[in-house]
């Protein structure tokens, strides 16, 4: 079944192109020749216009219209999560580490790119952590 599907999908892509070309080249004339035919190339050819801008079309309705149709309506998407999250009580609460950097950083920032570059390429994950684990200490 899915070889039926490729070799469908396969003929309606070169079919877009090549009734393109046999619909819109005038020199052909082709409405006169065979009318029946042409009605036929037109329709394969509106049918495939259809299938190959559905992703697009799917894709203006759910990330366009879709949010301003909610606008228009008045929904607000964050009303559902009002009254979610920490209080600023709950928040000042929290403990607070302030950055210490360690006396034998470099301060120029272009041998700090390549001091890190070096550095990440020696140092295991726990290394890093336990560096920056001790590197920042509670304030206070």
């Amino acid at each position: 079944m899915n070889k039926a599907r490729a070799f469908l999908e396969l003929f309606f892509a070169m079919w877009f192109v090549m009734g393109n070309v046999w619909v819109f080249d005038a020199r052909l004339g082709s409405l006169h020749r065979a009318p029946r035919l042409y009605a036929l190339c037109i329709g394969l050819l509106a049918w495939n216009a259809v299938v190959y801008s559905l992703p697009f079309l799917l894709f203006l309705l759910l990330c366009c219209f879709v949010p301003m149709v909610g606008y228009a309506l008045g929904y607000n998407m964050n009303s559902a999560s009002a009254g979610r999250g920490a209080s600023d009580e709950q928040l000042a609460a929290l403990p607070r580490w302030r950055f210490k950097e360690p006396p034998d950083v470099p301060r120029d920032r272009d041998h700090d790119d390549q001091v890190s570059a070096s550095k990440s390429k020696s140092l295991s994950f726990v290394h890093a952590a336990a560096y920056i684990i001790f590197a920042c200490r509670p304030a206070g």
